[in-house]
């Protein structure tokens, strides 16, 4: 049975309105536990976008409350 050797390198920090990508071999090398224990977003997403308006933002919840469901 082959077993994998994690690597204590540092993980590049996800960047906030950015796409962050990951090659899967970075992961395995630093062992993916620990890639999702750093890499995981603790703050609460905000719903609510600034250059919507009101009415947008209420339609929005609802689509979002419908996808939530599963029926969308």
């Amino acid at each position: 049975m082959k077993t994998t050797k994690h690597i204590e390198d540092p993980i590049p920090p996800m960047k906030k309105g950015q796409l962050n990508i990951y090659k899967p071999s970075d992961i395995k090398r630093w062992g993916a536990e620990r890639f999702f224990e750093e890499t995981a977003i603790r703050e609460p997403f905000l719903l609510e976008f600034p250059e919507f308006t009101e009415d947008e933002n209420r339609r929005m919840d609802e689509l979002l409350a419908v996808s939530d469901r599963g029926t969308v």
